[in-house]
């Protein structure tokens, strides 16, 4: 990372790191959610039964499947219990990622920013 004349240390590609570990979480989550559909296709209750990204309900269902205490259930094995209660944790640690880049690009934007 590069030093400023004033002795600060920018964040941007602190930031940068950040929103693609995001990314990935994101993209991870759907993959779990995709497999738990595969091992229990009567979970997630959408429209055509199938979960696209364009569609609030399946977003709901995502989500849904992040905070539902029923989750992981024993019949869907030891890898679905293991994927799962992983996501939570890195679902966690992108919210924790989110409020660290609030809190940086509002409480010092001259560290992201350019001048």
């Amino acid at each position: 990372m590069m030093l400023e004349r004033e002795g600060k240390m920018r964040y941007g590609p602190v930031v940068d790191a950040l929103g693609l570990a995001v990314i990935s979480i994101n993209f991870m989550t759907w993959r779990v959610a995709q497999q738990l559909k595969n091992v229990d296709p009567g979970y997630f209750k959408t429209r055509d039964g199938s979960l696209h990204w364009w569609d609030i309900g399946s977003w709901f269902g995502v989500i849904g499947m992040l905070v539902d205490s029923h989750l992981p259930a024993p019949e869907h094995g030891p890898d679905m219990r293991r994927r799962i209660i992983v996501i939570r944790v890195l679902s966690a640690c992108a919210m924790a990622a989110g409020l660290i880049f609030l809190w940086v690009t509002f409480t010092h934007p001259e560290l992201i920013f350019r001048k």
